[in-house]
């Protein structure tokens, strides 16, 4: 195994190439045109992962992309125009829905500050986009925010560094005069303004989609890999179940991704099923997003996501997996088992990145499997079926997604191809368990956050049972991406 740290732009090619004659695997940490130098050494050479190694990669759902998700729902909300929502505010006067960015010129030492700061990129590459940028006049947040990808291509800026650019434009912070605009185009409130603004369900749905998420969530495992994000242990609080309340389970996660304007602090409530029995029924989850000034620590935004954006989230890394821990097009066949929302989230997913598309098989215990194929079929326009067993969707597929509530193992290792790639989500608590240990650990697995699915996730058990140490785990994902 090779591990690709830190290697110069003009060497990308004639290292890969050196590393594909000597080892078995790359594992690639470092920049967009390094991954798309990948990408042309596999099409030589084949994949980089071993043909007949299992990839175990766990989906934690963390707050680690928690900040840059709800960052960007204030900031794509501003573009849909004042009649797209009802914008209010928590103590204070309505906001308005449509804010412009600010046309001030940032100084070098702001533009600098943006990317490598909230952009993330390295000294050597923000040196090489400065005067690019600043020679055509592209040094305001309003400026950058008219450039397309084409744009920034021409203007010799790579693919994935021109997208992120696009992405945190409204990171841009400029000096004077325009202190309320600047604010407004992050989503934010100006210290003066009147209160937090309060994002509804509706709103939040009709705004964000898991396409949109996806390049965020990579930048963010990324700068994680880096060191560069603060991700505490979640909190768990246990509702036990009585006459009256519960059985449910509360989740309080946050986290922030240095030099960007905004932090956030998840809620999300789980499994309260008893909902699902009252008259009317009521969804057996919720949620909200606080969203804090990282300059001021005064409340931005509260959002009332009831979960979307945390299975958005969850459907993004999912995403990420299969782009970089799969063979590829090679990897035709995707089976689910569990078919709730999250299951949803990473067909749509999965299918951002791979759009010519794939075959779908789904199984789920409770019946759902056939209606989930079926809106799944429609939506995505890909073939899915619904099938009997977990054995049967398993012996045919060549990534496996499990989002199960985790009360019991769903697959065993006997039933997998050799190459296959199974993407976990369910384990979200000390007590739950999707995937065998002798799968886990006879395979390469990958974690969103070591530190996190130690304790919560396949990775704890696997350690009990002494069958790995933390030293066995393959990468985490923000190591690859």
């Amino acid at each position: 195994i090779t591990l690709v740290e830190r290697i110069s732009q003009s060497s990308t090619l004639e290292m890969f190439g050196r590393a594909a004659r000597t080892t078995r695997a790359v594992v690639l940490r470092s920049t967009p045109t390094h991954r798309r130098a990948l990408s042309t050494l596999v099409a030589v050479n084949g994949p980089p992962l071993l043909p007949d190694t299992n990839v175990v990669h766990e989906v934690d759902p963390t707050a680690t992309t928690t900040t840059t998700t709800s960052s960007m729902i204030l900031k794509r909300v501003e573009h849909l125009g004042p009649n797209a929502y009802e914008a209010r505010t928590v103590g204070g006067d309505a906001a308005p829905a449509a804010l412009a960015r600010s046309s001030r010129q940032a100084t070098d030492a702001q533009l600098r500050s943006w990317l490598t700061g909230s952009c993330g990129f390295r000294d050597s590459v923000a040196d090489e986009y400065l005067p690019r940028l600043q020679a055509d006049g592209f040094d305001s947040p309003a400026a950058i925010a008219m450039l397309s990808v084409d744009d920034l291509e021409r203007r010799r800026v790579r693919t994935g560094h021109a997208r992120t650019m696009l992405a945190r434009v409204d990171d841009l912070q400029v000096d004077g005069g325009d202190a309320s605009a600047a604010a407004a185009a992050t989503g934010a409130a100006a210290p003066s303004a009147g209160g937090a603004r309060l994002f509804d369900y509706e709103t939040i749905t009709a705004t964000m989609s898991v396409d949109d998420v996806i390049p965020p969530v990579e930048h963010a495992f990324a700068q994680l890999a880096d060191g560069k994000v603060d991700v505490p242990i979640p909190m768990h609080i246990g509702i036990d179940e009585t006459a009256l309340y519960g059985p449910g389970d509360v989740h309080v996660k946050g986290g922030y991704v240095s030099g960007t304007p905004t932090f956030t602090v998840k809620l999300a409530c789980v499994s309260f099923y008893k909902n699902l029995e009252r008259d009317p029924p009521l969804p057996p989850g919720a949620g909200i997003f606080v969203v804090m000034n990282a300059e001021t620590g005064q409340t931005l935004a509260v959002m009332q996501e009831n979960r979307y954006l945390t299975d958005l989230r969850t459907g993004a890394a999912g995403a990420l997996a299969v782009k970089y821990l799969s063979r590829g097009d090679q990897d035709k066949t995707v089976a689910f088992i569990g078919c709730g929302a999250i299951a949803r989230n990473m067909a749509r997913a999965t299918k951002a990145v791979k759009p010519e598309g794939f075959h779908g098989i789904a199984y789920s215990p409770d019946d759902s499997s056939l209606a989930f194929a079926e809106a799944m079929a429609a939506e995505l326009d890909c073939p899915f079926e619904a099938v009997a067993t977990a054995h049967e969707a398993c012996r045919r597929a060549d990534i496996v997604f499990t989002q199960t509530p985790g009360s019991a193992t769903v697959l065993e290792k006997r039933w997998l191809r050799t190459h296959a790639t199974v993407i976990a989500s369910g384990s979200d608590q000390p007590t739950k368990q999707e995937l065998p240990v002798d799968l886990v650990a006879g395979s390469k697995y990958v974690a969103d956050l070591v530190k996190q699915t130690s304790r919560v996730g396949e990775l704890r058990p696997a350690l009990a049972a002494g069958a790995m140490t933390e030293a066995d785990v393959y990468a985490e994902l923000g190591d690859i991406v």
